[in-house]
């Protein structure tokens, strides 16, 4: 984990998952970590340490978080997963 990010970056992460909050209600921290990486692809962090900053930024502003790859709940398509019923994260065939 590094520990020197750029203000550019810093400031990146915190605007966004402030207007995702405002907008949402609830912070994703996976999928705002993406959208921040890609944004940001010269500075070279993980996505891992993106993560964390997010988390840190919404857990500053008292957001509720989530956690999920997939978004929202729904898988993408060709994701591997089918919708079953009740169960929508039981693998598909992988045919």
């Amino acid at each position: 984990m590094r520990y020197e990010y750029s203000t550019k970056l810093r400031e990146d992460v915190y605007s966004t998952v402030r207007a995702t909050f405002k907008t949402a209600g609830i912070v994703n921290v996976t999928m705002v970590a993406e959208r921040i990486r890609v944004r940001n692809l010269v500075e070279n962090v993980a996505l891992e340490d993106i993560e964390h900053l997010v988390l840190q930024a919404a857990q500053l502003l008292g957001a509720a978080i989530e956690f999920d790859a997939l978004g929202n709940g729904s898988a993408s398509p060709g994701s591997g997963f089918v919708e079953n019923g009740d169960d929508l994260h039981q693998p598909g065939s992988m045919q």
